[in-house]
């Protein structure tokens, strides 16, 4: 009889000392849950955007403890290329000036309301850009933001090259806006790089290789007897920018070196407009 009280009490014991345990567990989880902070609109959005692809998936799909506001705007939800952003959207969620997010919103806005249409470049006009000068020179490059209208082709470049002098084995990544002419009516291979101010002072007191694109150095692949079709196409271009041009058969594809900002491809885009 004595041993059966103890076994009795032994086991009673056990199951007590079990019951604290798991309703102190269960104490722990409902604190840490009640003190958690629901995020914010804006880092909901950045969660739910795809670094990849840019696309951004809808909020009810991926709603797990948090009840998310219904203030959030479907086009921050579903990123369309195909249709604009609107102002409240961009002066609530992308706000600083200079963000590289907020100006490809800003150039997708202008190309779609100046005739562009979003279409990603065919197998065939990847394995051109793959073999051109312009790209061949990297150790990786992707495009994004493909938009075309008739002959003109606009999209970003994010280039990764190895980096100079250096004894590490460290990267440069960039990433720059790529304008695509198509059609232009030339025959020839030549690339064009920006040439150092130094040097445009020196070539005013020698002039040894009269310049074809003024300001920028000529390297010649293939010879053509049609270099006025350059000069007459180039004439009105931009001092300011910092370019690279490759012009190979009937395609000029610029590489624009500067800042990517709306306001830098509106002025290339009207500087070329000026030039055809």
């Amino acid at each position: 009889m004595e041993t059966r009280f103890i076994v009795l009490f032994s086991v009673a014991f056990f199951v007590f000392v079990i019951s604290l345990w798991v309703l102190k567990i269960d104490q722990k989880r409902r604190l840490a849950k009640k003190e958690e902070k629901p995020l914010s609109n804006k880092e909901i959005i950045a969660l739910l955007d795809d670094p990849l692809t840019g696309e951004k998936m809808k909020v009810s799909e991926t709603q797990n403890e948090y009840e998310y506001s219904d203030e959030i705007p479907d086009e921050i939800i579903f990123y369309n290329e195909n249709r604009r952003t609107s102002e409240h959207v961009l002066n609530k969620y992308y706000t600083e000036d200079g963000d590289l997010e907020r100006e490809f919103i800003l150039i997708k806005n202008y190309l779609l309301d100046n005739g562009f249409n979003f279409k990603i470049f065919s197998e065939s006009e990847i394995y051109f850009l793959e073999n051109s000068i312009t790209f061949t020179s990297f150790e990786d490059w992707t495009c994004t933001d493909m938009y075309h209208n008739d002959n003109l082709s606009f999209f970003i470049a994010n280039t990764t090259s190895k980096a100079i002098s250096s004894k590490y084995h460290s990267r440069n990544e960039n990433t720059n806006i790529v304008f695509w002419i198509k059609d232009f009516k030339f025959s020839g291979h030549y690339c064009f790089i920006k040439k150092p101010i130094i040097q445009n002072i020196v070539n005013v007191f020698i002039d040894d290789n009269p310049e074809i694109i003024k300001g920028y150095k000529t390297e010649i692949i293939k010879k053509s007897t049609q270099e006025k079709v350059i000069i007459d196409y180039f004439k009105s271009l931009n001092s300011s920018f910092d370019l690279e041009i490759e012009i190979y058969n009937s395609n000029i594809i610029i590489r624009m070196m500067n800042v990517a900002s709306c306001e830098n491809m509106i002025k290339l885009l009207n500087s070329l407009k000026t030039s055809d």
